[in-house]
């Protein structure tokens, strides 16, 4: 793997450690979900479905790798993610949860993400919304200033599996550490 592709799965580990403990565990999967249902971006039925999700990618795919299946260091998480690379059935796993953040991040319902509901997204997650831009103009691959779901989805799940440095998918999650 690359080391752009490292740089990816550090970024992505960060970014999801809600808790800042130095590791990733099942709670915080589930506080992805509790954090959109809290913004009021899901309703309870769509955060659960959210959550259901998220969990069943811990379950599937990192649950296993520790010895007591309940915490990922970031060298672990990223080992990890380097052997599930092969698996055919990690691009659907890691696309099933984008569609529900997608329509929780269109706010206006109109089944596109404009700029300001990508920096909402950010902001849900913990991001500065400020570095939003940046990342909405990457993945906005045919630069008509919104995001199809196709563009989210296939940005968000790009972003694990390319190995392509210079695919607009590596900033899905911001700018790389």
């Amino acid at each position: 793997m690359s080391a752009d592709w490292e740089r990816r799965m550090k970024t992505y580990f960060h970014r999801i450690d809600f808790d800042k403990d130095g590791s990733i565990t099942k709670r915080d999967f589930e506080g992805m979900a509790e954090r959109f249902v809290e913004s009021e971006k899901l309703d309870a039925v769509k955060g659960k479905e959210l959550k259901d999700k998220l969990i069943k990618v811990w379950e599937n795919y990192l649950k296993g790798v520790t010895s007591d299946g309940t915490k990922l260091t970031e060298s672990v998480f990223v080992a990890t993610m380097r052997k599930k690379l092969h698996d055919q059935k990690l691009k659907e796993a890691l696309a099933g949860p984008l569609p529900l953040f997608f329509g929780a991040v269109d706010a206006n319902g109109d089944g596109l993400i404009q700029r300001d509901e990508f920096s909402l997204f950010f902001q849900i997650i913990g991001l500065d919304p400020q570095l939003a831009p940046a990342s909405f103009d990457a993945i906005d691959t045919n630069h008509d200033g919104q995001l199809s779901l196709d563009e989210f989805v296939e940005a968000g799940t790009e972003f694990f599996i390319t190995q392509d440095e210079k695919s607009p998918a590596r900033v899905f999650w911001g700018p790389l550490i």
